[in-house]
């Protein structure tokens, strides 16, 4: 054989192989991104696709184009199905759920300011923590947001070395999202455990300036005045919310002397959403003590992963609670409220559902016992 010959076949073998990766990965799909190829015990689950989520997702919205999206962090990712019925209008809508785990408060701005001008959507529901919420650099961060490239799903390393995990954990791996992009974490792993480690770090920082969500008179809702704006310029029914809490992180935030100050960053947000859209964008809280918010903590739990994350089913409740053409809130076990409730009205729930249900008491104890030594207001 020539060496002419040699470098002939050699490079036919190379682009073979090439082709075949390819074509392998196309399949197997690990990035979940082709979605037209589903093979039980093959590639029907996608554990690696949390790798490829932050450019995927907005590559299937782009694609997709919904009309109905919800915004957030991993609280909105894992706490609403994108395929409500109430949330799409009874399936008037295509639903997608476009939060990201870790997303802080600008890139979720500049994830809605991606939406409305990538997609043609109707409704967007974003979750956000009370605090500042300020004006994130959109333009600069939007060159990587949606970025796919197709020579790194099909013809990397990375791209065969996931499909290779991808079949190889079939069997030891659970469905980590939806195709409408909902996020299932950790749930039905032991809650308590989370429990536990959560109010533990709550009661460690007790006390501590930094754990309060920030003067009222002090915000900077920058942001949150760009994100209306955009809104009412694309014709978006936009719906704010705050993340609920399990009762036991309300009431460690109470025993540390951080509610009442939270109360009102929450009342400035809202007269601040009223007074940005005259009225007409509302604003939603869900803070309570009531047999959701307050589920007892055990091993296995029906409503919460955490203090913080809650479940689905959680979410249906609140999405029934605001987009349901006729509400009926004294049938349902979670009551809507505007975030200018008075605090005076929250406390007064608060003792209500004390003094009726004590072993709240003793079962918090149980899963935090350190948080009886706790100051009182």
């Amino acid at each position: 054989m020539t060496p002419k010959h040699f470098v002939t076949r050699f490079a036919y073998g190379f682009f073979l192989l090439f082709a075949l990766a390819g074509i392998f990965n196309r399949i197997v799909d690990p990035a979940w991104y082709y979605r037209d190829t589903v093979i039980k015990g093959f590639n029907a689950v996608k554990p690696e696709f949390l790798s490829f989520e932050q450019r995927v997702k907005p590559a299937l919205l782009v694609r997709d184009q919904p009309e109905a999206l919800i915004l957030g962090s991993s609280y909105a990712e894992i706490g609403f199905d994108p395929t409500n019925p109430f949330f799409t209008d009874r399936g008037r809508m295509k639903g997608m759920n476009f939060a990201f785990a870790r997303a802080p408060w600008e890139k979720v701005q500049c994830h809605f300011e991606y939406a409305v001008t990538h997609s043609k959507i109707k409704r967007a529901l974003v979750g956000f923590h009370p605090g500042d919420l300020p004006m994130a650099d959109c333009e600069k961060d939007s060159e990587s947001i949606g970025d796919i490239d197709t020579i790194d799903l099909l013809f990397t390393y990375s791209a065969l070395d996931f499909s290779i995990k991808t079949i190889l954990k079939q069997k030891e791996s659970d469905i980590t999202h939806t195709p409408e992009g909902m996020y299932f974490y950790y749930r039905g792993v032991n809650p308590a455990n989370y429990f536990r480690q959560g109010l533990e770090a709550r009661s460690a920082s007790c006390g501590n300036s930094k754990n309060n969500p920030g003067k009222a008179q002090n915000l900077n809702l920058s942001g949150l005045r760009r994100m209306i704006q955009s809104a009412q310029a694309h014709n978006v029914e936009l719906v704010l919310f705050a993340y609920p809490e399990h009762a036991y992180l309300l009431e460690m935030d109470y025993l540390c002397g951080d509610m009442e100050e939270k109360w009102k960053v929450m009342q400035q947000i809202g007269s601040f959403i009223d007074s940005e859209s005259a009225g007409k964008i509302p604003a939603w809280q869900f803070y309570g003590y009531n047999a959701v918010t307050a589920e007892p903590v055990r091993n296995s739990m029906w409503y919460w992963q955490d203090s913080r994350h809650f479940n689905y089913e959680v979410g249906n409740m609140f999405l029934e609670d605001i987009f349901a053409k006729s509400r009926s809130p004294e049938n349902n076990p979670v009551f809507a409220r505007s975030l200018n409730t008075s605090y005076a009205d929250f406390l007064n729930e608060r003792d209500e559902y004390l003094r009726f249900h004590p072993q709240f008491t003793t079962n918090m104890r149980w899963v935090n016992p350190k948080f009886s030594i706790l100051p009182r207001n």
